[in-house]
């Protein structure tokens, strides 16, 4: 017979948030039409987001995974060789709006979020 491993509902949320932005660096690195210090810059930024999500409190940790999430989708769609600019777009509204969640409790958030999409808009020449 196995042990049995029982995780907090904070730890779930925690590991959850980090598998997220584990995945969207593994994606950053991926990003073979980027050029290096823009791929860096980008790197830092998210190793910025995943620090400041980290800090989240507990009642908020939907709203942070929330984060996470559109952070994936947005650079998914950016590594793509021939990113859909509509959905570049849409990815950077969706991440903006689920940052703009955490402004009481995390402006930090929001402001690196804005970073990112900026960043990944600059690379894709879209600002």
């Amino acid at each position: 017979m196995g042990d049995k491993i029982t995780v907090s509902g904070n730890q779930n949320s925690k590991i959850s948030i980090k598998n997220t932005i584990t995945k969207v660096q593994q994606s950053v690195g991926a990003m073979s039409t980027v050029d290096e210090a823009a791929r860096q810059e980008l790197k830092l930024l998210i190793d910025q987001l995943s620090k400041a999500l980290e800090r989240i409190p507990e009642n908020q940790k939907e709203q942070a995974e929330a984060v996470a999430a559109s952070a994936q989708a947005l650079v998914e769609n950016a590594k793509a060789d021939k990113p859909n600019k509509t959905l570049l777009q849409i990815s950077g509204e969706g991440l903006k709006k689920a940052a703009e969640n955490l402004a009481e409790v995390a402006p930090a958030v929001v402001s690196i979020a804005s970073q990112v999409i900026a960043t990944v808009m600059r690379i894709q020449g879209l600002a």
